[in-house]
This record gives structure tokens, C-alpha cells and sequence, in this order.
């Protein structure tokens, strides 16, 4: 199983996790949505969220600037998860 594959794992099963990549630190998050479900938020620390609809939304969808966390997750560094 790859480093990311395991993030994969921690989001899927429901864990906030933490980290930082060049320098700058970023959360994933879970909210409840109007409809009653949860969906995933993740931002950098202290801007605005981007919101994903489920945890496919967000593997498929979310970035850092313009590369997917797949992309650069081998250079993540300072990981928490809760």
C-alpha cells in the first residue's frame, strides 16, 4: 500500500487529518451538510475551505494550487491525524 493510499484509508474511515507541504500547513475536515450529510472541507490554515461532496469528491478533486494531492503527497510532511 502507498503513503497515499493510506491518506486515502484515513479519509475514507472518517479521520481529520493535518499536514504541511512547502512550508504552509492544511487541514481536511468533515461538516454536516444542509441535507443531513457529511461532506469534506480543506483549506490551508487560516483561508477559506474549499467543500467536496464526499470523500470521492475530494480524492478526485482536490489541489494544492494546481496539483493534486496524489501528485505531491510523497512530499507532505508534519502529518497528524485525529
Amino acid at each position: 500500500m502507498s503513503f497515499y493510499d493510506s491518506f486515502k484509508e484515513w479519509i475514507n474511515v472518517g479521520h481529520e487529518v493535518e499536514f504541511a507541504y512547502m512550508g504552509k500547513d492544511y487541514s481536511v475536515t468533515y461538516y454536516k451538510r444542509d441535507d443531513g450529510e457529511y461532506g469534506i472541507s480543506f483549506c490551508e490554515f487560516n483561508c477559506d475551505p474549499t467543500d467536496f461532496k464526499d470523500v470521492e469528491d475530494f480524492m478526485a478533486n482536490a489541489k494544492i494550487g494546481n496539483n493534486h494531492l496524489s501528485d505531491i503527497w510523497e512530499a507532505v510532511t508534519d502529518i497528524t491525524i485525529f
